[in-house]
């Protein structure tokens, strides 16, 4: 008997639902988030009902429960949990009833599978967006020592990463002395965050300095190690889009669409997708227009900023970098300041 499998995962406990053929209900359970109590629970539904196609809905523990389900000899597919949520809305939630949603889903085929990232892409994303918390870290450090010492009156300006905790230990040894020990607790956290950040920037760049990939992309104005490094990991295969377009709708760069009757109107971007990558292009294209050497990108992002302004224009430079990027993956292709042939023109009308 053909049977289908939805898992709706949570952090402790997961609620599991599989249905027959003719969508009714065959079990019900609810496990531990564990490996060994959710491998058990499969392994016996497969002697019970076969092989079965299994769904879970994209989250941190999607990729890790798609591997337990293949080991215990089932089919997985990891799908949109966004496509999910609006496909049923009850006002009614379970955890119980969002697996036999899910049941239901991949029972009738209407779902989006979500592409499976690499064991390389999702251990360079780990990375990242390790550095990227403790970048939070130092950043928020920083904040509160500014917040402290402006509470007596002190402004320490601008001052550069190099000399900030130099900085802070003269203006409170001769201002407020008695707030010593506590600044030099923070400043303990502050200094240790920031080497560790350098430290994983560092070791991206060894990593990455022999990527052809990230070479290649690397020849882009404004666009440096970790730019690159996220853009492969994120992206991880490129030719699963077919146009340029699709990529900057992935990384949710591209306007809102509303659209009824004679009704159409085009919103801010989705903001959709990875929030990481997407911060990091718009980084890069404020690099760009503000110190990147000259080209029709920054000439194009530059006549933009003044008509529709710089905030703008950095959104819109950072969705023809996305694009870009991943053109000159496919193609394997560098970066030409000055593009030739009507395709490239165009991208940068």
């Amino acid at each position: 008997m053909k049977a289908y499998c939805g898992i709706d995962l949570a952090d402790k406990r997961s609620a599991v639902c599989i249905v027959d053929a003719a969508g009714e209900r065959c079990l019900e359970r609810t496990v531990k988030t564990e490996e060994g109590a959710l491998r058990r629970l499969l392994e016996d539904a497969g002697r019970r009902w076969g092989r079965m196609r299994v769904v879970v809905e994209a989250s941190p523990l999607a990729e890790w429960a798609a591997g337990v389900v293949e080991g215990s000899g089932h089919e997985v597919e990891v799908i949109d949990a966004r496509a999910a949520r609006g496909v049923v809305r009850a006002k009614k939630k379970t955890d119980a009833r969002d697996a036999y949603t899910l049941a239901q889903l991949v029972r009738g085929g209407w779902y989006r599978r979500v592409h499976r990232k690499s064991a390389e892409s999702r251990v360079g994303r780990s990375v990242l967006r390790g550095r990227e918390a403790l970048v939070r870290v130092y950043r928020g450090v920083g904040s509160t020592i500014r917040g402290l010492l402006k509470a007596h009156g002190i402004r320490l300006g601008k001052v550069s990463r190099g000399r900030f905790a130099e900085r802070v230990r003269e203006v409170v040894e001769r201002e407020v002395p008695e707030l010593a020990e506590v600044m030099e607790g923070l400043l303990a956290v502050w200094t240790e965050a920031v080497e560790r950040a350098e430290a994983v920037e560092r070791e991206v760049a060894l990593r990455t300095g022999e990527d052809e990939v990230c070479r290649r992309l690397r020849t882009v104005p404004g666009v440096g190690v970790l730019v690159s490094a996220a853009f492969r990991a994120t992206v991880d295969d490129p030719h699963r889009f077919r146009r340029g377009e699709e990529v900057a709708d992935y990384l949710g760069l591209t306007p809102r669409v509303y659209q009824s009757g004679q009704t159409r109107y085009r919103g801010r971007i989705s903001k959709e997708g990875d929030g990481l990558m997407r911060w990091l292009l718009v980084e890069a294209a404020t690099v760009l227009l503000a110190r990147g050497r000259d080209c029709a990108l920054k000439r194009w992002g530059q006549a933009l900023a003044e008509r529709k302004g710089k905030a703008k224009a950095r959104v819109a430079v950072a969705r023809k970098l996305a694009v870009l990027l991943w053109r000159l993956w496919v193609r394997e292709e560098v970066f030409r300041p000055w593009p030739r042939g009507g395709e490239e023109k165009a991208a940068m009308a």
